[in-house]
């Protein structure tokens, strides 16, 4: 019975916490990866995180999109394209510059890289380590791209 009770109360919570999560203004990088709040919590707890994953998963880190805002760089455009915005989505999902890696990773996993399958490709157990190791080594590039 306290079981039963204990399990309401959760489901409550969740669907609580889920529509927060979807009607807010912020997190809209971490929302491509993780539309749904328990589907966050059952991967990334299995999930080391660093601070390339973690800059991945936010968007906000070494991407000239993200520098500009602060005024760390004078442009938030990729070197790719001046007319491209350079954000996480644009690295992950077009930039030329990284062309190489994305067709490697989607002939390994047999999926294309696009956000649209970025919820699928993070819950899958054999895919989810090749994706993220791909996030960020592309995230640690941007970094060092940025920097110079």
């Amino acid at each position: 019975m306290l079981a039963k009770l204990y399990l309401q109360i959760r489901a409550a919570s969740l669907e609580e916490w889920q529509e927060r999560y979807a009607e807010g203004g912020t997190g809209e990088i971490t929302k491509c990866f993780f539309p749904r709040v328990e589907q966050a919590y059952r991967v990334l707890r299995k999930t080391e995180m660093t601070s390339h994953l973690a800059q991945t998963l936010t968007g906000h880190g070494g991407f000239s999109q993200y520098l500009h805002r602060f005024k760390l760089k004078d442009s938030p455009y990729c070197a790719c394209d001046p007319a491209k915005i350079q954000d996480v989505l644009h690295v992950l999902e077009e930039c030329p510059m990284f062309l190489r890696e994305r067709v490697a990773l989607e002939t390994e996993i047999g999926v294309i890289v696009g956000r649209g399958e970025f919820p699928a490709i993070v819950c899958d157990d054999q895919k989810r380590a090749k994706f993220l190791d791909f996030c960020c080594k592309l995230t640690e590039k941007t970094l060092k791209l940025n920097r110079d």
